[in-house]
């Protein structure tokens, strides 16, 4: 069972790193023109819920991101949510910008343990960020847990953070 996890798990995050690295391949000539001006890095609270089987469940997290160019940007996610019993996310994700910095459509894939046992998730999200003064930014969220052998789950909430 352990090993059958370890390999759909560890197949996932091969498949994430790949996309990842031809992404930051195909943009590194626009990487310095487009982001001269910007924060490049970013740290991020998360508050929120999860909604499971039609119940709201309080949902904290933290968010760690890199902009690679005015269109990609790359990060990850760890979120704890309050139920039964706990449960955690951690993930690795892609960001898309395609209208500008601020909207943000996310693709993730990593684990979440929701009955006790970890299994393989991807998440779509979406979010758009709203500059604060000192580089602050304030960024609403909602996002799409896909759960193996699991019921699907939305996540909402609101990320406050800083870039660097």
């Amino acid at each position: 069972m352990f090993t059958r996890y370890a390999l759909k798990l560890s197949h996932s995050l091969l498949m994430t790193v790949c996309v990842l690295a031809s992404i930051a391949r195909s943009v590194s000539a626009q990487e310095h023109d487009e982001v001269e001006s910007a924060h490049r890095w970013g740290v991020a609270g998360f508050i929120g819920a999860t909604r499971v089987h039609g119940e709201n469940e309080s949902t904290l997290g933290i968010e760690g991101g890199y902009t690679i160019n005015s269109e990609w940007s790359v990060g990850a996610v760890v979120e704890r949510s309050d139920r039964r019993r706990d449960t955690t996310l951690v993930l690795a994700g892609v960001g898309w910008h395609p209208f500008g910095p601020a909207l943000r459509l996310q693709l993730g894939v990593g684990t979440k343990d929701p009955s006790g046992k970890r299994e393989l998730v991807y998440r779509l999200g979406f979010g758009y960020e709203f500059e604060l003064e000192n580089s602050w930014v304030l960024k609403p969220y909602v996002a799409f847990d896909f759960i193996e052998n699991e019921d699907n789950e939305q996540v909402f909430g609101f990320y406050i953070g800083r870039g660097f």
